[in-house]
């Protein structure tokens, strides 16, 4: 899993923790070149208004999977992250 990229809104610190603690290669959602595979936002972020818990975003010439962390702790989000990265 080491190998998934994901880059995770400032703020979410919990949430990194527990994903880094899991093997995920983390980075800050503002990291210049970074081709994220999963990107983690509070849902506050004017690019990600209105989205759903989960959903996936064009990235190039693959999907990458959004996620909301508004309101949800970070073991879901750890859970959702599972969900398509087994």
């Amino acid at each position: 899993m080491k190998n998934i990229k994901i880059a995770i809104q400032k703020g979410l610190d919990e949430v990194k923790q527990v994903l880094i603690n899991e093997g995920f290669d983390v980075h800050d959602y503002d990291s210049p070149g970074l081709d994220a595979d999963v990107t983690i936002v509070t849902g506050i972020d004017e690019a990600y208004e209105e989205i759903e818990p989960v959903q996936f975003h064009k990235n190039g010439d693959r999907n990458m999977l959004v996620i909301d962390a508004t309101n949800v702790t970070p073991e879901t989000v750890l859970k959702r992250v599972h969900q398509y990265y087994k």
